[in-house]
């Protein structure tokens, strides 16, 4: 399929609002309607594209989001850790089996603290065969981009959210394909389909959903890169290389992107300062675009960065999509 500025122009609809009608993606593709729905078929089988949402955990109830970087010394046999995380958890939104600088990076929320740490405690005791050397950390908030919602975790939803076991199936039913139809949605949870609209309403002006949105899975770009940076501050002015470190994200795509070379953006506490997923070509482009460049930066500090390749989802999808990162993205100073 050849992708040209149409699907750029369509993805980009698709990112801020995956319900768009095929009129007003036709509309912003500048072509007709049918033409319009060809392209949309061909695109979502062409990228495997998930229509999905973009929750705001916090809102949710979720008190605590972080990401473990997991070295694993002794490797294990094939299909071991696809059936270790295939069973059904409610605290895991993505797994994902990496080549680099570790083999497994896990992001995990939770609604209780405490259940947290014994859950890490417990993975830590299932690779314990394999010696792992587990560095978490936790997300302070996302700069840029989403975690996907793991469907189990709708029913860890702190009580006092006051959501009732419709609302949860509800967010269940649009996390798997948020453009199914209001009267499918009806038809699935058993209300009349104004009772769903006056729902979605609700759950959209609470904060719940932030927008519905896309996961694009088979991206052109088959280079994934994740990074987590560390660094110590040894010299004043630091204000001013996180300036340039956001500059890099917010300007990485000079035109219109099919997808976003930088999806995702969270400083955290703890084992590491900075969390960072971008698609690229290869491996050198990767290097050369994200990780020494951001070496450069913070040359003046001692700086630590961490990287690997996704080579395989083992559970959770690819949060990838075009998003106007501009717009979007979350700027505090260190001021």
């Amino acid at each position: 399929m050849n992708l040209g500025v149409r699907e750029k122009l369509m993805l980009r609809e698709l990112s801020n609002d995956s319900r768009a009608s095929v009129t007003r993606i036709a509309k912003v593709a500048k072509c007709s309607r049918v033409t319009a729905g060809k392209l949309l078929d061909a695109l979502s089988k062409e990228l495997d594209i998930r229509f999905t949402l973009e929750i705001d955990l916090n809102t949710l109830g979720a008190l605590d989001r972080h990401v473990i970087a997991i070295k694993l010394p002794k490797k294990p046999q094939p299909g071991v850790l696809e059936d270790l995380f295939t069973k059904e958890e409610k605290y895991v939104h993505d797994v994902y089996l990496t080549e680099g600088d570790f083999d497994l990076v896990v992001i995990a929320t939770a609604s209780n603290p405490i259940d947290y740490i014994v859950w890490e405690t417990h993975l830590a005791e299932m690779l314990s065969p394999y010696t792992p050397n587990m560095k978490p950390s936790d997300i302070s908030f996302l700069n840029f981009g989403y975690i996907p919602l793991n469907d189990n975790f709708v029913y860890d939803i702190r009580k006092e959210m006051k959501i009732d076991s419709s609302d949860r199936e509800l967010l269940r039913l649009l996390n798997k394909n948020s453009r199914t139809s209001y009267s499918e949605l009806g038809r699935q949870l058993n209300i009349n389909e104004d009772t769903v609209r006056y729902k979605v309403f609700k759950l959209k002006k609470s904060g719940i959903i932030k927008r519905f949105t896309i996961a694009v899975q088979k991206p052109p770009q088959r280079y994934i890169l994740i990074f987590f940076e560390f660094w110590n501050y040894i010299t004043p002015n630091y204000e001013e290389r996180a300036m340039q470190d956001r500059a890099v994200l917010i300007n990485a795509d000079k035109e219109l992107p099919l997808l976003d070379t930088f999806q995702l953006s969270a400083p955290l506490t703890g084992s590491y300062g900075n969390f960072i997923l971008g698609i690229f070509n290869d491996k050198v482009e990767a290097l050369q675009r994200a990780v020494n460049k951001h070496k450069r930066i913070y040359e003046k500090d001692k700086i630590e960065i961490k990287h690997a390749r996704i080579t395989k989802v083992l559970k959770g999808v690819l949060p990838l999509r075009n998003l106007d990162i501009k717009t979007n993205y979350v700027v505090v100073k260190w001021e």
